[in-house]
């Protein structure tokens, strides 16, 4: 059976066609569903769906969502009505179950033949805390979305996410509430089959974010990843064994390299100097560092919460 993909997305950001396309280059008979804005309509390999078309449970979240957090309040808000677009989408669509994808992660295998294992599950996550390439049913994730409006509308549980958010400023660190930690909580609060899926198993994982080390080789601040046949490995650390990465995770910042991960046409991976100059002046990447300074320049606040994660 073929297992629907879904991701939500807002922009026609730098790395998005790339995920796209690597997502169909493993998944040639997949529905690819992007849940996204106008900007992004133009992607003839993928179905496109607006946003607003299956926005009624995301509005109403947003009608209780207290932001604490030091990153923007549009980021974090955006991050938690994902599960709310796609819960209403999937109800429309009348999916018994599909593939939940961060529209910043690279795939390298066929989702049905991966995933089938899993659909008794749930959900599946990465590391806990991860959802970058969570597998879902119907039930699932009604329960989830059901959850993160109590999260905001129960005075116990809100008063525990001001308590946890208030040790972020006291301790003066980055970050405090955002929908991994709902998925944590949910995990911890409620009955749920669930299984990792970042847990190597079998020689295989799928990664829960390329920057967290967790028993890998790390390089420049990432997983060591070994090429073979075109697929990409991480060595553990204390086995010293290869394991075989089904996805990359490039969470924040690590985007900007996700160019030196993709496969091409003929799924064959190219790397060197000279391909990675090409990559490092093209107009998409050049344009999107431009964005990022700009934004920094009118967010001050930003940029001292970046000099603050280097200087740690």
């Amino acid at each position: 059976m073929n297992i629907p993909i879904i991701i939500v997305h807002r922009g026609d950001t730098f790395y998005l066609k790339l995920v796209l396309e690597q997502i169909r280059l493993f998944n040639p008979q997949n529905r690819i569903c992007l849940i996204s804005d106008d900007s992004t309509n133009k992607y003839d390999f993928v179905e496109h769906y607006n946003m607003d078309d299956y926005s009624e449970g995301a509005n109403a979240f947003k009608k209780v969502y207290v932001h604490m957090s030091s990153n923007p309040y549009d980021y974090e808000l955006i991050c938690f009505q994902r599960w709310f677009y796609i819960r209403d989408f999937i109800e429309k669509q009348e999916m018994e179950y599909f593939l939940c994808m961060d529209s910043d992660v690279l795939l390298y295998c066929n989702i049905n033949e991966i995933m089938q294992e899993y659909i008794p599950y749930d959900f599946t996550t990465c590391n806990k805390q991860g959802p970058g390439c969570a597998l879902f049913n119907t039930s699932s994730i009604s329960n989830f979305c059901r959850y993160m409006m109590s999260m905001y509308t129960e005075d116990i549980l809100l008063s525990k996410m001001k308590s946890m958010y208030q040790g972020f400023i006291d301790n003066k660190r980055l970050g405090g509430i955002c929908d991994m930690t709902a998925f944590v909580w949910f995990q911890d609060n409620t009955e749920c089959n669930v299984i990792d899926i970042a847990i190597p198993t079998k020689g295989t994982c799928f990664d829960g974010c390329i920057t967290w080390g967790l028993g890998f080789e790390m390089e420049d601040g990432k997983k060591k990843v070994y090429w073979i046949d075109n697929l990409p490995y991480g060595r553990l650390t204390s086995y010293h064994s290869l394991i075989r990465f089904y996805c990359l995770h490039f969470q924040g910042r690590s985007k900007y390299s996700i160019f030196k991960y993709i496969l091409d046409k003929n799924k064959v991976h190219h790397s060197g100097f000279w391909y990675d100059l090409k990559w490092l002046l093209s107009k998409d990447i050049l344009n999107a560092r431009l964005k990022g300074i700009k934004k920094a320049i009118n967010n001050p606040k930003m940029v001292v919460n970046f000099v603050k994660a280097k200087l740690k």
